[in-house]
């Protein structure tokens, strides 16, 4: 037997080549001749006691060579496995018959390829630049506002009185493009506190000083609202029916007191713990940001081969994914390409680069974290549940019983190696 392995990577899959011949083939002709004969069913006779003359006149040298080839399958298959060869199959190998005649039987096996990847550098990379963040007065005020309006007092204006920022808003709208309604842009007994921001920007504002009644206001929509309405000017037609003052409690330590928080005595304190909040919140953000960034340069970097199945399953479960969002948005996949101008071919063509993208992340994630052996210790996972219970206020069997530590350790090892990530790239 001869044997020969190749690599069909545009394919995903490996093919082994098995090339039985010679004397090797002429006795497993004569083999599959004769249990060919035994097998043969011809009419009036039971199977393998028909006379030869009969034999003759129903066996065909189909029948041998498809014996042939059942009896050559397994050594063959193992004949390839004894080669050791270098390309692993991540499936059964499949065989497939190319050639029989006379002379020769060729086999191919092919199957999937097992997953690859060369991985290029991985620290030290400069190219991404480390997140700074702060935290603005602002944002800390925007916090302790929703705190406020728990304890907030509401007071109908009077007819003549205009609308205020803070205030609460009873009003309809609709909204023009070029004197044309648009779509999505008409509500009625709309309730709207002044400066929530839950509008375009410019709305609200153009909102103060506005009373009881009808008027008309001017707002241009940002880039990246939707594709129809970005960067377009809009006349909203609005009529309001109630103005209600919102009377919010000072932002003191009578605040403070009232809210019963944990460790917070002061207004001083409070804003602190708002302050290392927000910090918390963006660094995890900014940090999963950075990561994901410093994973698409190292992908750059490396050589990375994955079996044609493992993107068939991805694209799957991606477009499933999908096609439940779309219905999420109560709209059919018909309607969500006719407002998107996305046809089929885009579509299929932007899952299959995500589902791309999601493997070799996962493969350059998982040999980083093979090469830097990053594996929670036992004392890590224990210091996990110990945060995970005073984060949710509960006991720290209790979070043992509802978390297996599996997945704790499933989880650190995952931010284990985020931090890794983090600490040992970007420019400062």
């Amino acid at each position: 037997m001869k044997f020969k392995e190749e690599k069909l990577t545009e394919k995903g899959l490996g093919k082994w080549t098995v090339t039985i011949d010679g004397a090797e083939w002429t006795n497993t002709l004569k083999k599959a001749e004769n249990r060919a004969k035994t097998e043969l069913e011809i009419p009036g006779f039971r199977k393998g006691k028909a006379p030869e003359s009969e034999v003759k006149k129903h066996l065909t040298q189909a029948n041998i060579y498809k014996t042939a080839y059942r009896i050559a399958i397994k050594p063959a298959f193992d004949f390839a496995w004894e080669q050791k060869p270098t390309i692993e199959p991540m499936s059964s190998p499949a065989p497939n018959p190319v050639k029989i005649d006379t002379k020769e039987l060729v086999i191919d096996f092919t199957f999937d390829l097992k997953p690859e990847i060369k991985i290029g550098k991985y620290t030290n990379i400069t190219t991404v630049e480390k997140p700074k963040n702060d935290v603005t007065e602002e944002e800390i005020n925007d916090v302790i506002t929703r705190y406020q309006d728990r304890f907030v007092m509401e007071k109908i204006r009077e007819k003549n009185e205009k609308i205020q920022k803070g205030d609460s808003v009873l009003f309809d709208f609709k909204g023009f493009i070029d004197d044309v309604a648009f779509k999505g842009g008409e509500l009625k007994n709309h309730k709207l506190v002044i400066g929530s921001k839950e509008f375009i920007p410019g709305f609200e504002d153009s909102m103060i000083g506005l009373g009881i009644g009808e008027a008309k206001i001017k707002v241009t929509f940002p880039q990246g609202y939707n594709e129809e309405l970005q960067g377009k000017e809009a006349i909203f037609e609005l009529n309001v029916h109630e103005i209600t003052q919102r009377i919010l409690p000072a932002a003191d330590d009578e605040l403070v007191k009232d809210l019963n928080l944990p460790d917070i005595k002061t207004i001083a304190d409070f804003k602190k713990k708002i302050k290392n909040d927000i910090l918390t919140q963006k660094q995890t953000q900014t940090k999963q940001q950075f990561v994901g960034e410093i994973i698409d340069e190292i992908i750059k970097d490396s050589v990375i081969e994955f079996p044609k199945s493992a993107i068939e399953h991805q694209i799957k479960e991606l477009k499933k994914d999908f096609e439940d969002q779309v219905i999420r948005k109560g709209l059919t996949l018909k309607d969500y390409k006719k407002a998107t101008g996305l046809t089929d071919e885009m579509i299929e063509a932007e899952i299959s680069e995500d589902a791309k993208l999601n493997l070799q992340t996962y493969l350059v994630r998982n040999e980083i974290k093979n090469k830097e052996n990053i594996t929670p210790t036992p004392e890590q996972i224990d210091q996990k549940y110990v945060e995970l219970a005073k984060n949710f206020g509960v006991e720290e069997d209790y979070v043992k019983q509802i978390l297996p530590a599996e997945q704790v350790s499933k989880e650190l090892e995952a931010e284990l190696l985020t931090n890794f990530l983090f600490d040992n790239n970007g420019k400062a």
